[in-house]
């Protein structure tokens, strides 16, 4: 978790959006790991939330698409997209960017920057080196891939 830390700091410094999360891919729904601990979101109120709405693949169109063609995905105004998800309204964001965590070329999770209460531009450079700052940390997320041993 010191590694995710570490990666969500970066994250912030790079952007100034204080929002990260990241989520793994389980069952076919993101499964919340961790987040940043800020004014506007905290922790145990993002774990439920997520537990009273879970986010399922296949009824997220954008999710959909990134599972098909991962890449990353920056919605600059969250309110005017039509592939907003119901659920960046019930956290209030207002621009985002989602990257997707890879693992054998397949998407196990993805890492949120969500800018809430502002609408933040997020720029060519700033998605580049966001990419590059997920793929760097990708052991960070090993962590979360334990083997369930009775499969």
């Amino acid at each position: 978790m010191e590694r995710l830390a570490s990666l969500f700091e970066e994250l912030e410094r790079l952007t100034g959006v204080a929002d990260i999360a990241y989520h793994e891919i389980r069952d076919g729904r993101l499964n919340p790991v961790s987040k940043t601990k800020t004014d506007q979101l905290g922790v145990e109120k993002w774990k439920s939330v997520h537990a009273e709405h879970p986010v399922y693949i296949r009824h997220d169109r954008l999710l959909r698409e990134m599972m098909e063609h991962p890449q990353t995905v920056v919605l600059q105004d969250v309110k005017n997209d039509p592939r907003a998800a119901d659920e960046f309204f019930l956290f209030g964001i207002d621009s985002i960017m989602v990257l997707p965590v890879m693992q054998h070329e397949t998407v196990k999770g993805i890492v949120v920057v969500a800018s809430i209460g502002a609408r933040h531009d997020f720029t060519k450079e700033e998605v580049k080196r966001a990419e590059s700052l997920v793929f760097e940390y990708k052991d960070a997320f090993q962590l979360q891939h334990k083997e369930d041993s009775s499969r």
